[in-house]
């Protein structure tokens, strides 16, 4: 534990996950830093001066360290062989009463230029999913200080983050949440599918690098457990979601309350990339047609104006409900401090004290 509060500079070793999207407001990343532990900036999706203004209201909110998320694959791409896909949509397009659907799409990518923002924003941690940054980038990271976690769902995936220069990473679990970081889901179309114990353990026997356990966490307990087999931390994302400073819509926050572990399943429909979420109408149908899934990320940007009008529309049935398989545990909405106490076993009122005695 101590290498990790050491080298990204917590005094809790407990990371808010990089969930892309708008869930990762300026106010949850910046309570989370307060209270000591690390809060990340989900800036998958961002452009750079979008993620230069999230950065700079995070900085109004702390003077502590947090983290951006990027997304290590290239997300350029374009595609106008998408008319059968577009036609299966067309129906909740016409439920939500919002436009049809383009016949072609381009999707963009900023990674260049966010990796610049997150150095002249003087970032100090970056993590990254879906791969491992180019040689250029990791040298030009680690040029200005700045630390990397990587996210792994095999050996093969850590080994190879360690190699280019990685200083910590994240074993994430099949019970994980939303998009795990299997870099090659052609080889595993549904996720490299390892349990977060088994996956801790091989990742500790083999890594001499800090290893933070991620997928279904919920609670102190497991937190502890983890601890003791030698986890540098946890991270956590779906215990996040129902924080009153997380940006998740009331549709979301209420079909998180109301799920249990049985109602996530892995599912491409709404991206075209494996990922865990609350089982809806959208899924059902979309897996069950005729219509082929296109790969991510076109099959996210042709499903995206949908999504978009569901979460406006509090539709939870056609928003992809990204969760892990410790959603049962969620039950109301609270402050991040809350959130934080419970799960390193304190009361509120002692969260002031929470970094000093972790590091004791």
């Amino acid at each position: 534990m101590g290498k990790l509060l050491e080298t990204i500079n917590l005094h809790i070793p407990i990371i808010q996950a990089g969930m892309a999207g708008g869930i990762t407001t300026p106010k949850l990343v910046a309570e989370v830093a307060n209270a000591g532990a690390l809060g990340t900036i989900g800036a998958g999706y961002m452009s750079a001066s979008s993620l230069r203004n999230e950065i700079q209201a995070v900085k109004q909110l702390t003077d502590k360290p947090f983290a951006v998320n990027l997304f290590a694959a290239n997300l350029e791409s374009f595609s106008s062989d998408v008319a059968p896909m577009q036609h299966f949509l067309e129906k909740y397009r016409n439920e939500l009463e919002i436009d049809p659907g383009k016949q072609s799409v381009k999707v963009y990518d900023y990674l260049q230029e966010k990796v610049y923002v997150v150095i002249e924003q003087d970032i100090p941690v970056v993590s990254t999913a879906f791969g491992v940054l180019s040689s250029v980038l990791i040298e030009r990271l680690k040029k200005n200080d700045v630390k990397l976690i990587g996210m792994a769902t095999n050996l093969d995936e850590a080994n190879e983050l360690v190699e280019a220069g990685y200083d910590i990473i994240v074993a994430q679990g099949f019970e994980a949440g939303g998009h795990r970081g299997t870099f090659d889901v052609n080889k595993y179309p549904n996720g490299c599918n390892v349990g977060l114990l088994s996956l801790v353990q091989e990742f500790l026997y083999n890594l001499d690098v800090p290893v933070v356990a991620a997928g279904g966490i919920s609670n102190n307990g497991q937190i502890d457990a983890l601890l003791r087999m030698g986890a540098a931390g946890v991270q956590l994302g779906t215990k996040f979601l129902v924080a009153k400073e997380a940006g998740t819509n009331s549709a979301y926050r209420r079909a998180l309350m109301k799920a249990s572990s049985v109602d996530t399943v892995i599912t491409s429909a709404f991206s075209g990339r494996p990922a865990r979420a609350v089982f809806n109408r959208f899924i059902q149908e979309v897996e069950t047609s005729d219509c082929e899934i296109l790969p991510f990320p076109i099959q996210n940007e042709l499903t995206k104006d949908i999504r978009g009008a569901a979460k406006e529309f509090a539709v939870s049935e056609f928003q992809s409900l990204w969760a892990g398989q410790g959603v049962g545990s969620i039950v109301n909405e609270d402050p991040v401090v809350d959130i934080l106490a419970s799960l390193i076993g304190k009361d509120t009122e002692e969260t002031d004290q929470l970094g000093l005695e972790l590091d004791d």
